[in-house]
């Protein structure tokens, strides 16, 4: 065969290669699309809403159809503007001519969540179910990006048959699958922090064009996706740095070709790509608010930084200078302020309430929603890196992913394992190349080993379908006991209301009572909730001479065991005071279903005490006679009577009721209290003193009951001791005290 005759051969067999390598690859992408696809979708449709979602979907439509940034400040714009793509395509109706929510309450609380909105939007005047279906779906389109770069980058390093095993990883991960189509700024970030990750490194080596458009952009859109995006910065200078003194040249291919072979002019390079970045970044910010200042349709100011501006004086005037000359747009400069007000928000953790958070929080939280199979493979990967220090590869990626988690357990903001969903990407391309190394070098044993780990994997996550946010492993015996670590986005953000309804369904069930922690709409899932709207309404309320009170109780996880962090103190107690026992059933381990005794008067004693907040004063003096029908001896029927007299205004008979309820119980606080209050609005501060005084008596941390005292003190002419009391009560308040009465 002659020289040209075998070049041909040689190029037919690399072609064909090629091809089959191509063939290859594309059926891989096909079967992780078509399998990734079937869990994430069938998943997200057999749930409800997670509790941030109609808020973000709600905003992400105005921003796009209204050119209005007042709504959900404190995420940026682009994830949400994302999601509502689709909208614009669909016949939506405007629920802006609903009188929900004012022009005047924009200004008054511009940050409150307009729920009530979103909510009469996306579940009344829309088909709640057909928007949520295209909204997620944009999100999935995002993650299956990401899913290609984790295979890109796998490939490029440790080769095709690694790249296969990274998609493996990833497309069975319970918290990709569970984050891949929630309408949020995790799993969107998580994709720019990556790609961005991967174009910088490769920017540091190859300086050109493509590389560096790819960075600044992915750079610009963490800017523009969440405020998180201030932890690239070290992340990135971390990389650089070790690339400065690394001793291989960095290639620079813009303009004339030439290898940078000194530290300065890698140091140089290093700048170059820090500055393209930010000034592509505050172009693009400014594109997503639509170059447009105020967070509002008109010229005015939206949004009062001074509720979140910071304590520090320097800052402060830092503030004043960006806001005065209009530096960046004014919904940005809020939420930038808002999510640095909010870094020590109260948490959960192993049972406990925190106002500080735990430095310890994302660890653990890695450690039991993490798959063992993964974290077994995380470690042998970084004692395999350890042991063959020539291969530096794994440990940048290693590097990048640990700066970003520290970052996170510094920050103490401790609300989910998705605030460091962005190390995921990282540790499937790692552990991909440790298991493809073992395999090849290992023996009968360890493939075995690693074929057991690979059928775990698989397992673990097809147990839990489809109820992957709440996954735990089996460290702490799996999702049953997520509670006990966990709560909030780890394991309970309002997503099992279908769930519910498949359960009242299949055991007959027409009506529960239901403390829900979300903000989708029972009733639009079919679910006859007693504390709904139309239950409550005085029209059906007037016509009735009993209560059909529902002996089913279904409460959110969040509720009953972090009730101290997301609910008012009044419904801790009352959650407490219910006999509750063991559950009748678990819904998608969120929602917990107990069967009461009707038989017990505080069951209606706190029925009435849910209704009465939401305004049913009707309903809630109907369900307190029957409870003291029930009891006439009850103490706490009494009270609740008088409370619901006092919002009535009815202030002889309230007076009267809480006489009663202290008649019973000498003992009884806040009977003592509330009729304090009471008798000084009436002018009779001789008798609200004394129940001032017996309240303290019984409950010396009572810092109502210390204001009520002074205020009753100051008519008295009674200054000094006055004084006294006032400080108390702010000591108390100060510290954490006891919490509010409900008379005011």
């Amino acid at each position: 065969m002659s020289a040209q005759q075998t070049k041909l051969v040689g190029n037919e067999i690399g072609q064909s290669k090629g091809i089959r390598n191509w063939q290859t690859s594309t059926l891989v992408i096909g079967v992780f699309v078509t399998v990734f696809g079937f869990l994430t979708i069938t998943s997200f449709t057999q749930q409800s809403p997670t509790i941030d979602e109609p808020i973000h979907l709600f905003a992400g439509y105005s921003y796009l159809k209204w050119g209005d940034f007042r709504i959900n400040p404190e995420h940026p714009p682009l994830a949400k503007i994302w999601a509502a793509l689709p909208l614009l395509w669909l016949n939506i109706n405007d629920p802006r001519s609903v009188n929900l929510v004012s022009e005047q309450k924009f200004k008054i609380n511009p940050v409150a969540r307009f729920y009530p909105l979103a909510e009469h939007m996306l579940f009344v005047r829309n088909d709640a179910a057909r928007l949520f279906f295209y909204a997620k779906s944009q999100m999935l389109v995002l993650s299956f990006l990401l899913a290609l770069f984790v295979y890109i980058w796998t490939r490029e390093l440790f080769g095709p048959t690694a790249a296969l095993v990274a998609l493996f990883l990833y497309g069975l991960d319970p918290n990709i699958i569970a984050h891949s189509t929630i309408i949020h700024t995790d799993l969107p970030f998580a994709l720019v922090f990556f790609i961005g990750t991967y174009a910088f490194w490769k920017c540091l080596w190859h300086f050109n064009g493509f590389n560096l458009i790819l960075t600044s952009l992915c750079f610009a859109l963490a800017v523009g996706t969440k405020f998180s995006y201030v932890w690239i910065l070290p992340v990135w200078a971390t990389l650089g740095f070790i690339r400065i003194y690394r001793a291989e040249p960095s290639e620079f291919n813009l303009g004339t070709p030439r290898l940078l072979t000194t530290k300065w002019s890698k140091a140089g390079l290093l700048g170059a790509l820090f500055a393209v970045s930010g000034a592509v970044a505050y172009f693009v910010l400014w594109a997503a608010y639509g170059f447009h200042y105020h967070a509002g349709t008109t010229a005015e100011p939206s949004l009062s930084l001074r509720e979140v501006l910071p304590q520090s004086a320097f800052l402060q005037n830092w503030v004043h200078v960006i806001a005065d000359h209009r530096l960046f747009p004014e919904s940005w400069i809020y939420g930038q302020l808002y999510v640095l007000s909010e870094l020590t928000r109260p948490m959960y953790f192993l049972g406990e309430v925190s106002k500080q958070g735990y430095w310890l929080y994302f660890p653990v939280a890695f450690l039991v929603k993490t798959p063992l199979p993964t974290i077994l493979l995380f470690f042998v990967s970084i004692w395999a890196w350890a042991r063959n220090r020539h291969n530096r590869l794994p440990a940048i990626l290693l590097l990048a992913a640990g700066v970003y988690f520290c970052g996170a357990m510094v920050s103490r903001l401790n609300i989910g394992l998705r605030h460091v969903l962005p190390v995921y990407p990282f540790l499937f391309v790692v552990i991909s190349g440790t298991i493809l190394e073992l395999w090849r070098t290992g023996s009968r044993i360890k493939k075995s080993g690693l074929i057991v780990l690979g059928l775990w994997y698989l397992c673990s996550t097809l147990f839990v379908y489809p109820h992957y946010l709440a996954y735990f492993n089996e460290l702490i015996g799996g999702a049953k006991n997520g509670h006990k670590v966990l709560l909030d986005s780890n394991l309970d953000w309002g997503q099992d209301l279908k769930g519910l309804k498949k359960w009242m369904d299949e055991n007959a069930v027409k009506k529960v009572q239901l403390f829900y922690f979300g903000t989708a709409a029972p009733k639009y899932y079919g679910i006859d909730d007693f504390y709904s709207t139309e239950n409550l309404s005085g029209a059906t309320i007037t016509a009735r001479h009993d209560v059909d009170l529902p002996e089913h109780f279904a409460v959110s996880a969040n509720f009953l065991y972090g009730g101290e962090l997301f609910l008012p103190g009044e419904l801790v107690e009352l959650l407490a005071s219910y006999r509750l026992g063991q559950p009748v059933a678990t819904v998608g381990y969120s929602i917990l279903i107990y069967k009461l005794n009707l038989a017990d008067p505080r069951v209606y004693e706190n029925a009435a005490v849910m209704t009465a907040r939401k305004g049913a004063l009707d309903l809630a003096t109907l369900l307190l006679e029957k409870a003291l029908q029930k009891d006439p001896s009850s103490a706490n029927g009494y009270l609740q009577l008088g409370n619901v007299s006092a919002q009535r205004a009815e202030w002889e008979q309230a007076i009267e009721n809480f006489r009663k309820a202290v008649k019973l119980n000498p003992d009884l606080a806040e009977g003592h209290y509330n009729l304090g209050r009471i008798l000084i609005a009436q002018g009779r501060v001789e008798q609200a003193i004394e129940n001032f005084r017996e309240t303290l008596r019984l409950k010396p941390d009572h810092p109502d009951a210390h204001h009520g005292l002074a205020q009753a003190l100051v008519r008295q002419g009674k200054m000094e001791e006055a004084a006294q009391h006032y400080q108390e009560a702010l000591r108390i308040l100060r510290t954490g005290g006891a919490g509010k009465s409900a008379v005011k």
